[in-house]
C-alpha cells in the first residue's frame, strides 16, 4: 500500500503530466470508497490522500471532476460520523459552496458537516426547518445531520412531525435518539398519521424501551388500536428482553410465541377459514390492498414490492398448503440471506434487520422500512436469529375476510389492479423507488424523490411510466419541471393502459404550446384548447394541479386556472401515468405529489 501511495504522490507532483494527475485523484477516490485506503486520523502527515484530493478541488473548475472527487469522498466517508477537517478544506467549502451545481453545493455541505463546520452545520438546520426550501435540499440535511448525530435534531424533528414533507423521515430519525420527549410526540400525531407513517412511527415506538412503554398504555388506553400492532411490531418489542414489556403485550394484544405446537393444525384451521368463503372466497383488488398493508414492504409480487425478503412472483403460490405453510411458518425453511439479526446499539436502541454489508467502520442493516448504517463503533451487540426476517402470526390482526381477500389475491397467476382507499392511497409514491409503477427502466428512474424520465437519444414513440393505483375522484397536485421546454410530456389520469405500451385517456398536458391544456390520447384528441402558457416557468418547477370529480375536471398551473370542463363522456376511473413524448432528447422531472381521494370540485390554489 505504502508503494502505491507513493507512485501516486510522484504523480501527483508532477505538473507537467495532467493526465496523470487526473487518474491519481480518480484511484484515490476509488480506493477510499471501497475502504483499501483508509481516511487519516488526526494529526495524520499532510501528504494523506484526502489532502491531496482537497488541492485537486481547489484547483480545478471542472464540474464534473468536482462532482467524481466529492461523490467518492462522501462514499468513502460512509460510516463514519466525523473525521478531521484536512489541511485546505476552508478554502475548497468556500470556493464549491459558489458552484452553479446545485450537486456540488450540496455534495460539499455534507462533507464540511462531516468535517466539523459550525458553518456548514447552521446552514443545514436552516434548511431541514425551512417549508420553503427545495425538499430534495431538505432530505439532503437531513440525512447529513443525522450523519453526524447533530445534538439539536430530535428537537427539530419533533417540528417535523407537523410537517407533510418530511413526516415520514422526522418518525424514522427519533428512532436514532433515546430523547425522553420524542414517544410522547410522536403519541401525540399518530392518529392524524397516513398508513405508511403509522408504520413508521410504530418501528420508532418498538425500538428501545422507553418508547415501548408509553406505546402499550396507549393501546391498554385504546386511543392506538391493538390491531394496528402487527406481528413484526410485537417481534420487535418482544426482542427488546423486558419483562414488563413482555406481561403488557399478552396484555393488550395476546400470546405471542416463537413456535407453534401444532402448525398443521393451524394450517388446516386457515384452509376450514378459506373455503368457507365459497367459489370466489376473496376479491383479488382488496387481497392486494392488504398485500401491500402488511406484506408488500418486505416482499416483491409482480414486480410491486420491496426487497427485504424473498420475490414471491415465481413461488408456487396456486397451492393453498404452500401459501399457508409460508405464511403461518415462516420458520420451516430460512435461507441465509433472509435470517433476522438483533442489533443493538450502545445507547439502547434495537434493530431487527437483515445484515447486508459490513466492514470496520460500519455495519449496513435493512428493515422493513428502511436501511440503515450503524458505525461499528455504536454497536453494543450483533446476533443472528436462526428464525426468519418475516415473523410468525402475521395474520393474526386481521379479519377473516381480510385473510381470504390475501390468499385470494396471492394466488392469482397475474397482477390485479390496486384501488386507492384511504388504506392504500399513500402506496402512490413512496420517494424511494418505483415500486407500484410500470415503465422503462432505461428511461424512468427516482433521483433525490423525484421521479425522472430521461432520453438521451430522443425517442420513436411515446413512453409512459403507469402507475398500479386506480383513482376515481381525486385532487393531485405535483410540481413538474420540463428540459428543454420546447419538448413535450403530459400527467395522464383516469386512463387505461394498452397492450402496445400506450395509454389511453385524459392528459393534462406539459410543453410549449401545450402547458395547461387537455387532451384524450387514444381518443377524442384535443378536449381543452386554452393554453396555460402563460402561467409558466419555463425549464423550472411549475406547480400542476388536477382535480376529477364526477364528470368535472379541473386543472391548474402555478395557481393559475386552466382546464374547467364537464365531460359525461370521459372515464369516471383509471390508472395515473407519466409520458415521455416522441421527438428529441429530454428530462422531465416530477416531485412533491399530494393526492387527496374524495376531493371538493374547487381548486384549492386559484389566485
Amino acid at each position: 500500500m505504502k508503494k502505491t501511495t507513493k507512485l501516486l504522490r510522484i504523480c501527483w507532483a508532477d505538473p507537467s503530466r495532467p493526465s496523470a494527475r487526473l487518474k491519481y485523484a480518480i484511484w484515490l477516490c476509488l480506493l477510499l470508497a471501497t475502504g483499501i485506503l483508509q481516511m487519516p486520523a488526526a494529526g495524520a502527515d499532510e501528504n494523506d490522500a484526502l489532502p491531496a484530493l482537497v488541492q485537486v478541488l481547489n484547483e480545478t473548475d471542472d464540474i464534473q471532476f468536482q462532482l467524481d472527487i466529492l461523490k467518492g469522498l462522501n462514499d468513502g466517508l460512509r460510516g463514519r460520523r466525523q473525521v478531521p477537517m484536512p489541511r485546505g478544506w476552508d478554502a475548497a467549502e468556500a470556493r464549491l459552496s459558489q458552484s452553479p451545481n446545485p450537486e456540488v453545493r450540496s455534495l460539499a455541505q455534507v462533507l464540511s458537516v462531516t468535517f466539523g463546520s459550525a458553518k456548514a452545520l447552521e446552514a443545514l438546520r436552516r434548511t431541514l426547518l425551512d417549508p420553503a426550501a427545495d425538499l430534495a435540499a431538505r432530505r439532503t440535511a437531513f440525512d447529513s445531520l443525522q450523519g453526524v448525530r447533530d445534538p439539536n435534531l430530535p428537537a427539530m424533528l419533533q417540528r417535523l412531525l407537523s410537517d407533510a414533507a418530511l413526516r415520514g423521515a422526522a418518525l424514522r430519525g427519533l428512532a436514532a435518539f433515546d430523547d425522553p420527549q420524542a414517544p410522547g410526540a410522536i403519541l401525540d400525531v399518530y392518529n392524524s398519521l397516513s398508513i405508511a407513517e403509522k408504520r413508521d412511527a410504530l418501528t420508532t415506538l418498538s425500538s428501545r424501551a422507553t418508547f415501548a412503554q408509553p406505546l402499550l398504555a396507549a393501546v391498554d388506553r385504546k386511543t392506538i388500536p391493538a390491531k394496528d400492532l402487527t406481528a413484526e411490531v410485537i417481534r420487535q418489542l418482544r426482542n427488546l428482553k423486558n419483562a414488563e414489556i413482555d406481561q403488557e403485550i399478552q396484555k393488550v394484544w395476546g400470546v405471542a410465541r416463537d413456535s407453534s405446537a401444532d402448525k398443521q393444525q393451524e394450517i388446516e384451521k386457515y384452509k376450514r377459514l378459506y373455503r368457507a368463503g365459497g367459489s370466489q372466497p376473496g376479491d383479488a383488488s382488496r387481497g392486494r390492498a392488504v398485500f401491500a398493508r402488511v406484506c408488500q414492504q418486505c416482499h416483491t409480487l409482480f414486480d410491486a414490492g420491496g426487497k427485504v425478503g424473498p420475490d414471491l412472483t415465481g413461488s408456487n403460490r396456486n397451492d393453498l398448503d404452500y401459501i399457508l405453510q409460508n405464511i403461518l411458518d415462516p420458520n420451516a425453511v430460512i435461507p441465509n440471506d433472509y435470517r433476522a439479526s438483533t442489533l443493538e446499539t450502545k445507547d439502547n436502541r434495537v434493530i431487527t434487520a437483515i445484515v447486508k454489508q459490513q466492514d470496520a467502520h460500519a455495519i449496513t442493516v435493512v428493515t422493513a422500512n428502511e436501511t440503515l448504517v450503524i458505525p461499528r463503533q455504536e454497536v453494543d451487540s450483533l446476533l443472528q436469529s436462526e428464525l426468519s426476517m418475516m415473523p410468525e402470526g402475521l395474520v393474526q390482526p386481521l379479519a377473516d375476510q381480510e385473510v381470504r381477500d390475501l390468499i385470494y389475491y396471492l394466488n392469482r397467476p397475474g397482477q390485479v389492479p390496486l384501488l386507492a382507499t384511504p388504506e392504500t392511497v399513500d402506496l402512490f409514491f413512496n420517494n424511494k423507488d418505483l415500486t407500484g409503477w410500470d415503465g422503462d427502466p432505461a428511461l424512468w428512474k427516482v433521483e433525490n424523490g423525484e421521479i425522472v424520465g430521461r432520453s438521451a437519444a430522443g425517442l420513436k414513440q411515446n413512453e409512459f411510466l403507469k402507475s398500479d393505483l386506480v383513482l376515481g375522484d381525486f385532487r393531485l397536485v405535483c410540481k413538474v419541471k420540463l428540459t428543454p421546454n420546447q419538448e413535450n410530456s403530459g400527467i395522464q389520469f383516469r386512463s387505461e393502459p394498452q397492450a402496445d405500451g400506450e395509454v389511453k385517456g385524459y392528459q393534462a398536458d406539459v410543453g410549449a404550446g401545450w402547458w395547461g391544456k387537455l387532451y384524450e390520447e387514444r381518443g377524442r384528441a384535443l378536449l381543452w384548447d386554452k393554453s396555460g402558457e402563460a402561467h409558466v416557468k419555463p425549464e423550472e418547477w411549475n406547480t400542476y394541479e388536477i382535480v376529477a370529480v364526477g364528470s368535472e375536471i379541473r386543472t391548474a398551473i402555478n395557481g393559475y386556472p386552466c382546464v374547467h370542463l364537464n365531460d359525461p363522456a370521459g372515464a369516471k376511473r383509471g390508472i395515473t401515468a407519466f409520458q415521455l413524448h416522441a421527438g428529441g432528447p429530454l428530462e422531465v422531472r416530477y416531485k412533491d405529489f399530494q393526492l387527496e381521494l374524495n376531493p371538493k370540485p374547487e381548486l384549492a390554489t386559484v389566485k
